[in-house]
């Protein structure tokens, strides 16, 4: 009876050696639990046969196997992941991640720590500090430039439009055939650089001012240079300039650039300018 008794609990403790061998590939720290079950288990096979330092004896030798059992039935170490490497060698200046990669926070290209736009919108063209370009140098970018042409030195508004009241352009030789209000073919030929500059100023309005020389009654000049604003207005008009852009002006003698004592003066003086008018 006793020996049957001692032979149960020995297979019962080998059986707890044999599921802790196994569960300790998938649970942490298990190796002191399987140690125990081992002393156990050798303790209780020993005392089948016998008893008293015999079981002590088994105890021990079933805890040092349990060990070895654990320690191999361990899961093998996840090998560390291979160190990123960097698209591009990183400029002076640039910051780093932990890879000792270069960041590029908006993703134009230019790397952060030399960007000095680093909030630039996706799809926009920067330059090589990682502003967006502006071709006009009126401190509004050309994807937010509404007047991508503005003449140099013009202050603009927030659209990058010249403000009212500046001289978007000024043509001189704009020459009519005589008291008439007819352009010549020259005069058309100078007229291309106000098609460019309203096609590229698109969200303006502009005043075609007209102006004459001091010879002829002053009344005559008024109604003169009023003609002839209105002659170059419908000559835009024809080159695809919408016309509610345009208002004509006639100012007659009245705003001289030059002296009117000189032939010289008297060219500067028959112009046209084009002012903004919002």
């Amino acid at each position: 009876m006793k020996i049957s008794v001692k032979l149960t609990a020995g297979l019962l403790a080998v059986g707890l050696l044999a599921g802790c061998s196994q569960n300790s590939q998938t649970v942490n720290n298990t190796n002191t639990f399987c140690a125990i079950a081992g002393g156990i288990g050798g303790g209780a096979t020993a005392g089948a046969v016998a008893s008293g330092p015999a079981a002590l004896g088994g105890a021990v030798v079933g805890a040092l196997g349990a060990l070895i059992l654990c320690a191999e039935g361990d899961a093998a170490p996840e090998p560390m992941a291979a160190p990123q490497e960097c698209s591009d060698t990183p400029p002076p200046g640039a910051l780093l991640d932990a890879q000792g990669c270069a960041f590029d926070s908006d993703g134009d290209g230019v790397v952060d720590g030399v960007d000095m736009c680093a909030d630039t919108p996706a799809g926009v063209i920067v330059d090589r500090v990682g502003c967006a370009l502006d071709a006009d140098r009126d401190a509004v970018p050309d994807y937010l430039d509404l007047c991508p042409g503005t003449p140099k030195g013009h202050i603009v508004d927030t659209d990058g439009c010249s403000l009212p009241g500046q001289n978007l352009l000024t043509l001189r030789g704009i020459n009519f055939e005589t008291n008439k209000a007819i352009l010549t073919l020259s005069s058309q030929s100078i007229l291309a650089q106000a098609v460019v500059a309203l096609k590229s100023n698109t969200a303006i309005t502009v005043r075609i001012e007209g102006h004459t020389d001091s010879r002829g009654a002053e009344e005559y000049n008024a109604a003169l240079s009023q003609r002839r604003a209105e002659a170059v207005e419908t000559y835009l008009v024809s080159q695809g300039i919408a016309d509610e852009r345009l208002i004509p002006v006639g100012k007659g003698e009245g705003h001289p650039v030059a002296s009117n004592l000189t032939a010289d003066g008297q060219f500067e003086n028959r112009r046209v300018d084009f002012v903004v008018s919002h």
